[in-house]
């Protein structure tokens, strides 16, 4: 099987980094619990141009802060050895070395990683088979070519599903599903 698997609240927890980035920008001290947004820069009244801004100063503390979900790690690199296994990223390509090293810093084993805006495009193009993701705008895209997804779970994809989309809350589930579809395709997890 070829897995697409996301970064950003799939493989780790960016909210709590982006908060703490974002608040030191902002001087306000918003909490996960005030998250019910997908472009969490909404939420602290920023265009998308002062976002950008933020995000270019704060981004390699952002993205070197971060820390994976439980599980993650041990699953990811179960996942490495009986199937391919690729990055899908939406972060900025100028990101690429801090991605990379923080991955090589928790021993994520991967095949390639992928930094691109359009994800759903990507996985046609590779022949992934399922992509995990937390990114609502995906849902859609993926369900009109019935095309698999797992959405791990977050505040501001709750409402959106799908015949082809299987909500995840953790790598533990994230796994069973996997171990599902690997008995269909015949392949050991």
């Amino acid at each position: 099987m070829h897995i697409g698997i996301d970064l950003d609240n799939t493989l780790l927890d960016a909210t709590s980094s982006h908060l703490k980035y974002y608040n030191i920008a902002s001087g306000l001290m918003l909490t996960s619990d005030d998250v019910n947004d997908f472009y969490l820069y909404r939420l602290y009244g920023w265009n998308k141009s002062e976002a950008d801004i933020v995000y270019d100063k704060y981004g390699y503390q952002i993205h070197w802060d971060s820390e994976p979900f439980p599980m993650a790690v041990d699953i990811m690199n179960e996942l490495y050895g009986q199937h391919r296994v690729s990055i899908i990223t939406s972060r900025p390509v100028h990101f690429r070395e801090v991605t990379e090293e923080w991955l090589s810093r928790y021993e994520i084993y991967y095949h390639r990683i992928v930094f691109t805006d359009d994800k759903f495009r990507e996985c046609l193009r590779s022949n992934v088979d399922v992509l995990i993701d937390d990114g609502p705008h995906y849902v859609e895209e993926f369900a009109h070519d019935d095309k698999p997804l797992i959405l791990f779970e977050q505040p501001y994809n709750s409402f959106f599903s799908g015949n082809s989309v299987y909500r995840v809350s953790n790598w533990l589930e994230v796994k069973s599903v996997l171990i599902s579809w690997s008995i269909h395709w015949g392949s050991g997890f």
